[in-house]
């Protein structure tokens, strides 16, 4: 198996990404991609090194499992919600701490406008509503890098008790992280990860274990043959790095002669997904696909529009996120499979935090166990279980 570099065709790349890349670079944290690398950590965006120090969870991190939670109105969407963490390192309702005392927590988030990023906050919110003496100051970076840095140092002028961050990319939140680390607030980051270990409480989902699942059943798909094209969301991001890196290693390991092609990358929108597999599918390389590995439901939707206006239906999706209409595209026979990417452990970040202010033990690292894939087998069960909103057709 090899990979092979698309990315220099010409893209329309948001001025966030390409500073962010390039701070990465700077910081020594990314590593620019040839053409054709001959290894599959070469097209990561970060040395091996980095990603198994950094960006994976610990070997000490203390792993939990999810439990469907009662039903709960989505504060922002009006969406039902069911928070999977909900009893992991729990609170009880009231205030916490010094109830004469108002805590201020600042979260920083990396993306905007994007139904994973709105169910995200919508977790924090729905905890934080429990805890009356608790003030929540949300950041949005609308996917510039450069803004996070900005917002954090916001929140530690404001002296906040506590930074809650969703980081947008590794090379500039990580020298940010550890700025707000040693000035002495309390860190608490989720999901995205940055190549530092000055933090109080990183909370990790399990990329190893999904982009396996999600590599397995493509090689099986095919016979262990074939083209497989790859679509990712920012550069220089964890989520971009580690579901590159993930996919590409199993499929050299158990796939050697399936061939991965990337195409350019997104901010992880639908519309970006649309223009990348509109022209991709036009192109000499994207006539000889035989499935699409997507970073993001999101993306997967939009590759879906521009695959029906070709008449390219024929191609496998599998992506990654489980929100409801991409579980219904699986019950629909539109995507292959998902795997499911929970964006409701906001909820767990705030009380992490919350417990590293009253002085209770917590665990450095968190990993939040991954379910089992969403397939045809399953997709009509897990529908009403995930999150999001369903949309008319």
């Amino acid at each position: 198996m090899y990979v092979e570099d698309l990315r220099s065709r010409p893209f329309p790349a948001r001025r966030a990404t390409t500073i962010a890349v390039s701070l990465a670079v700077a910081a020594g944290l990314v590593a620019c991609s040839p053409q054709k690398p001959s290894n599959d950590t070469a097209n990561s965006g970060a040395s091996k090194t980095v990603i198994d120090k950094y960006l994976l969870p610990p070997a000490d991190a203390v792993a939990f499992g999810s439990k469907p939670g009662p039903v709960e109105k989505g504060p922002i969407t009006g969406a039902p919600l069911s928070l999977p963490y909900k009893e992991v390192l729990p609170l009880p309702d009231g205030p916490i701490g010094d109830a004469n005392k108002k805590y201020t927590f600042c979260f920083s988030q990396a993306l905007i406008r994007h139904p994973w990023a709105v169910a995200q906050k919508e977790s924090v919110m729905l905890e934080a509503a429990r805890h009356p003496n608790v003030k929540v100051i949300y950041y949005n970076t609308d996917n510039d890098a450069l803004k996070q840095v900005q917002d954090i140092d916001t929140c530690m002028a404001q002296k906040a008790d506590a930074i809650l961050v969703w980081p947008h990319s590794v090379g500039p939140l990580t020298p940010e992280i550890e700025k707000a680390k040693k000035a002495g607030f309390t860190v608490v980051g989720m999901e995205r990860t940055v190549a530092t270990e000055q933090y109080d409480t990183w909370i990790y989902l399990d990329y190893k274990t999904a982009t396996k699942q999600l590599a397995e059943t493509a090689g099986k798909l095919l016979g262990g043959k074939g083209v497989v094209a790859e679509t990712s969301g920012a550069i220089g991001s964890s989520p971009q790095i580690l579901r590159h890196e993930g996919f590409v290693s199993v499929m050299g390991q158990e796939f050697p002669n399936i061939k991965v092609v990337t195409t350019p990358p997104t901010d992880y929108s639908r519309a970006q997904g649309y223009k990348v597999a509109l022209d991709f599918l036009q192109s000499p390389d994207g006539k000889k696909i035989d499935a699409w590995y997507v970073h993001s439901g999101e993306i997967a939707i939009g590759i879906y529009k521009a695959m029906q206006e070709l008449g390219r239906t024929d191609i496998p999706i599998l992506t990654i996120d489980g929100s409801k209409p991409e579980v219904q595209n699986v019950k629909d026979g539109t995507f292959t499979a998902v795997a499911p990417w929970t964006p409701l452990h906001g909820d767990i970040a705030f009380r992490v935090a919350a417990y590293h202010l009253l002085g209770k033990e917590v665990p450095k690292n968190i990993l939040l166990s991954q379910p089992a894939l969403i397939t045809s087998d399953n997709a009509v069960d897990q529908l009403d279980k995930t999150w999001g909103q369903l949309e008319n057709k």
